[in-house]
């Protein structure tokens, strides 16, 4: 594998975990918003009126999104490796019978109770009966595998796809003006005015002056979002990768039922398994990046 192509660093994971904690933040920032009018209404302004967007409300999902996807990717990896653990007994127990018997036996004469596999308690459909039988039943596994390896490419796309409108939504909401008599100040300089209504960030301020403070963290927000589009933009593709080798070794497999003898199988079990420790690998690479 190239891991140079695929690799995640920790800098985009810093990206993930504040991006989550942005979507944490946002209901609470929303929320200051109403105190900052009620000042401005104190101090003898009209204040302004900041319409409702129906984009807020998913933040608080996207967040648990975010939060549970290590979860998600651990379970996707713990059935990979039983499935990659399959393959590799099925190909060592190959590989024995061969040697035993010989390398030019018929898969038909072969007794398929000499495999590990046999004895399974769980079948996708029914027991095997021959040889075949246990490759089709490893097929069956990695198809399921690659069902819930696809299935991660979801809620980040989700995250992704949601975080343009929640952008336009902060930044509407950021640069909304406080009263209807002037068009200065906005809100997030007013955010910043008093400690009570200041969004919890992560960043160190220049200066204690709240316009610098407030354009600082705008700044900031938007770098975020400029650097969740790259990590997810990279998640997806490195998801889309490890599913095209399960296809690959999926396809590997169907050929390898249709062989004769066992010479044949054992060549097609072992492109079978590099294939396999590639995407294991890959799989592994993903869940370790994730892992808090």
């Amino acid at each position: 594998m190239n891991t140079l192509a695929y690799e995640f660093s920790a800098g985009q994971r810093r990206v993930l975990d504040r991006y989550t904690a942005f979507l944490g933040s946002l209901v609470p920032t929303f929320n200051n918003i109403a105190v900052v009018f009620e000042r401005c209404r104190v101090s003898g302004h009209v204040p302004a009126v900041l319409a409702s967007d129906s984009r807020l409300n998913n933040a608080r999902f996207n967040e648990r999104y975010l939060q549970e996807f290590w979860e998600w990717t651990d379970e996707a990896r713990d059935l990979c490796k039983v499935y990659v653990s399959d393959l590799t007994v099925f190909t060592h127990e190959t590989r024995d019978i061969s040697q035993s018997t010989s390398r030019s036996e018929r898969l038909d004469q072969v007794d398929f109770k000499l495999y590990s596999l046999s004895g399974s308690p769980t079948w996708k459909l029914s027991p095997a009966t021959d040889v075949r039988g246990l490759i089709h039943e490893l097929t069956l596994r990695f198809y399921s595998l690659r069902a819930v390896i696809q299935q991660l490419k979801y809620p980040i796309a989700e995250v992704h796809d949601e975080s343009f409108g929640l952008h336009s939504v902060f930044v509407r909401a950021m640069d909304h003006r406080i009263c209807q008599c002037h068009a200065e100040p906005t809100i997030v300089p007013e955010l910043f005015r008093d400690t009570r209504t200041v969004p919890v960030w992560d960043i160190t301020y220049s200066s204690l002056n709240a316009v610098v403070r407030a354009a600082e963290y705008k700044a900031d927000v938007a770098r975020l979002f400029h650097g969740l589009a790259s990590v997810s933009a990279q998640i997806s593709v490195f998801i889309g990768e490890t599913v095209l080798r399960i296809d690959t070794a999926i396809n590997e497999l169907l050929k390898a039922q249709r062989v004769s003898t066992l010479r044949e199988l054992n060549f097609q079990l072992a492109g079978i398994k590099e294939v396999a420790d590639e995407f294991m690998a890959m799989v592994d690479h993903l869940e370790t990046w994730l892992r808090k």
